[in-house]
């Protein structure tokens, strides 16, 4: 164990002084903050008054949460092993007197303290910055789900380093283990969510037509609702789409942190939308299997990492 302080300590140094991750921390606080700045201040144009507007800049800030938090994760981790291969300073480092799981643990223990300081400080500063611009009040509860939110940042982003770092135990080569890890979360991020809706509309057919005037059964014009038909049809494209993408740890990672932030939406008589915000324990209870995946996910590649950098001979 003591070896493997030691190639933390050494990896730690490592990333906190290079520029990948500072740029990184610095283009997640300019878009934070710049997506929270733009939401409020829409809000003041239109004249709209918000009932928990720290929920609001929350919400903003795990959008883009959701786009950093795997890029960090790939960004430490897709040279960790295939770049010391290429330096050639595998060898010599494995040509010492420690066992090569310390190496692995070493590098886990670093990028773990390095994600989470990452993110916690990034979030922390992005809300702070929000709060002094917009003089917004913080309640408990608030507090409570920016806490989860962060916590489950940081298992997000890390689940994607174990991914990466997978990935580099694999290749020789950095580039093919960036190139490999930047395409997986493409495929998670932005090639399966529209898939699977494609997917789901294929299998249902097209969308039932909405009349251009609804009347509820009040005969107010203008008091619209939506027809029964119209709304199953859009909820069976909603769970077949998600039955697809239960492969997808960006998907886990968005059910669990949405409800956060954002209001339930369920669907009235007549159609007619409600809203209301969960509290924290119904939101774990009811996202615990979301939650279940993004523990499991990272474990399970960690382990593969062991496996394949134990058994292969070095050259």
């Amino acid at each position: 164990m003591v070896n493997a302080l030691l190639i933390a300590h050494k990896e730690f140094t490592d990333m906190i002084t290079s520029k990948r991750l500072w740029l990184i921390v610095g283009l997640f606080l300019l878009l934070s903050v710049a997506s929270t700045y733009a939401t409020s201040f829409g809000f003041r144009i239109a004249g709209l008054r918000v009932a928990r507007p720290m929920l609001t800049i929350a919400s903003n800030l795990s959008s883009t949460m959701s786009y950093m938090a795997p890029i960090l994760g790939v960004a430490l981790a897709f040279d960790a092993i295939s770049g010391e291969r290429e330096r050639g300073t595998l060898r010599i480092l494995l040509s010492r007197p420690i066992f090569r799981e310390d190496v692995i643990n070493g590098k886990i223990i670093s990028a773990l303290v390095v994600i989470g300081l990452t993110i916690t400080a990034s979030s922390l500063v992005s809300i702070s910055v929000s709060i002094l611009l917009h003089n917004v009040t913080v309640s408990v509860d608030d507090i409570s789900r920016i806490c989860l939110f962060i916590v489950f940042s940081i298992v997000f982003s890390f689940a994607y380093y174990a991914l990466s770092l997978f990935i580099s135990t694999l290749f020789s080569r950095s580039s093919y283990s960036l190139i490999s890890g930047i395409g997986i979360w493409i495929f998670f991020a932005f090639i399966l969510p529209i898939a699977s809706s494609l997917v789901a509309i294929v299998l249902l057919g097209p969308p039932p037509t909405i009349p251009l005037f609804n009347r509820t059964q009040g005969g107010q014009f203008g008091n619209m609702s939506l027809p029964e038909s119209y709304v199953s049809y859009y909820r069976k494209v909603s769970e077949i789409s998600s039955a697809i993408q239960t492969v997808s740890i960006n998907h886990h990672y968005s059910q669990i942190v949405n409800p956060l932030f954002g209001a339930a939406i369920s669907i009235g008589p007549a159609g007619s939308r409600v809203e209301r915000t969960l509290d924290v324990p119904t939101i774990i209870s009811s996202h615990a299997i979301d939650l279940i995946v993004l523990i499991i996910f990272p474990i399970i590649f960690l382990v593969a990492s062991y496996m394949v950098f134990t058994r292969r001979q070095e050259k």
